[in-house]
């Protein structure tokens, strides 16, 4: 099994990148945090390097990457519930960054899964349900501090008639450097539509 791959980015498409390594070229799926743009590339040499995710079935040999071991990890336990495949492992995964999953389980927020595409609530149930206790041990940094104030702008824009599961989805768009939970809203109010 391949765990990991480092080499050049030769053709970069929307939800995956084909990487260069010692003249073999890998097709590897990403989410929109790994594409090339966003990646810290070594130095000058244009070199990646990529945690892999090898899901090998009968008629084909896929390749998942993620920056880190940890996005790594949260993917495998995505992928362990019955239900959710790499595919839809993915989409969860770019959806929000690890931290925000993390919390979504922990705190049981049923709207976060389901506002996600080809997520419905027997899978989100399924995923809450299998993963709080396994989660625990993760790494997740900020996370409850994080979901308290994303509640509070969940609810303020809740409040002023926005659909929750709209809210949820944009979120994770709002620039990083906007840390208050104010600014937060201000800047949801302007990308929302009612």
């Amino acid at each position: 099994m391949i765990s990991f791959l480092r080499g050049k980015i030769i053709l970069e498409k929307p939800g995956f990148v084909v990487l260069d390594v010692g003249g073999v070229g890998y097709k590897v799926f990403t989410d929109l945090k790994v594409q090339i743009s966003n990646l810290k590339i070594k130095e000058e040499s244009g070199i990646i390097e990529l945690f892999i995710y090898e899901n090998i079935r009968e008629d084909a040999d896929d390749f998942y990457g993620f920056r880190t071991f940890e996005e790594l990890e949260l993917f495998e336990k995505l992928i362990s519930v019955n239900g959710v495949g790499p595919k839809a492992g993915m989409l969860i995964m770019a959806s929000a960054s690890s931290d925000r999953i993390i919390a979504s389980i922990v705190n049981e927020d049923l709207g976060f899964f389901t506002a996600i595409s080809g997520i419905g609530k027997k899978v989100a149930a399924k995923i809450i349900l299998d993963l709080k206790s396994k989660i625990s041990g993760m790494d997740g940094s900020g996370v409850i501090g994080q979901t308290i104030e994303a509640d509070e702008v969940v609810e303020a824009l809740e409040s002023l008639g926005y659909k929750r599961a709209e809210i949820v989805k944009m979120i994770p768009k709002v620039p990083a450097e906007i840390g208050d939970s104010e600014g937060k809203i201000r800047w949801l109010l302007k990308n929302l539509s009612k």
